[in-house]
């Protein structure tokens, strides 16, 4: 019973998010293999059936429970820092080229967290990971740096909780308006993968997708 409520949260949000269209393109994908998101578009029924991954949703219930005890404890008056609000809706327009033609694409996203402190707005971004090796990851950073120029604030976090540890890695460098076009330009351009690990078997397209990598991490059989 619970199992089936789960898997149906997941895909559902998966249904909200995936319902765009081709001049819209969403944060958490901007900094990773621009293919995934048209073949996303393009194969629904391949990036649904990853929804039932149990890594999906635990990285949803991560999430979930770490912004509402953020909340609990502020009401509760042991916050040294204010919750401004959980799962903000952001976005931005940039104009690019497409094809040799001016077009206009627009930049959304759920910021995790914002939140205010000695007077200043900042971002917290919430991941979690198997382990702690390896961040915090150039994406994940460079995720938090889109949001922060979305929600227009100087000041940022990055939370990671792992079986290893509990790490927060502050940021002070939000993308800017020049780069945040080149991010989209590139993106539109598909150049792709940008690393070699997201042709692992983490990508549900890298049955069908003509620029996989070799992936060396693959056990033998």
């Amino acid at each position: 019973m619970i199992q089936e409520v789960l898997y149906r949260l997941n895909v559902e949000d998966f249904e909200r998010f995936n319902d765009v269209g081709g001049d819209v393109v969403h944060v958490s994908v901007l900094p990773l293999c621009p293919l995934k998101w048209f073949y996303r578009l393009k194969y629904p029924d391949l990036a649904r059936a990853q929804q039932y991954s149990g890594y999906m949703i635990l990285g949803k219930l991560v999430h979930f429970g770490l912004q509402r005890l953020l909340l609990e404890l502020q009401e509760a008056g042991l916050l040294d820092f204010r919750v401004l609000g959980v799962e903000v809706d952001l976005e931005k327009t940039i104009n690019i080229e497409r094809n040799g033609l001016p077009a206009i694409i627009h930049v959304k996203g759920r910021a995790d967290i914002l939140a205010e402190r000695d007077g200043e707005k900042l971002v917290v971004e919430i991941k979690s990971a198997k382990g702690d090796y390896g961040i915090p990851a150039q994406h994940h950073l460079e995720q938090l740096r889109i949001y922060m120029n979305l929600a227009g604030v100087s000041k940022g976090l990055l939370i990671y909780i792992t079986p290893d540890r509990i790490a927060e890695y502050p940021v002070d460098k939000p993308l800017t308006d020049f780069e945040l076009q080149k991010l989209v330009q590139e993106f539109f351009e598909r150049k792709a993968p940008r690393y070699d690990w997201e042709c692992s078997s983490y990508c549900p397209f890298n049955v069908l997708c003509p620029y996989k990598k070799t992936n060396s991490y693959r056990r033998w059989q």
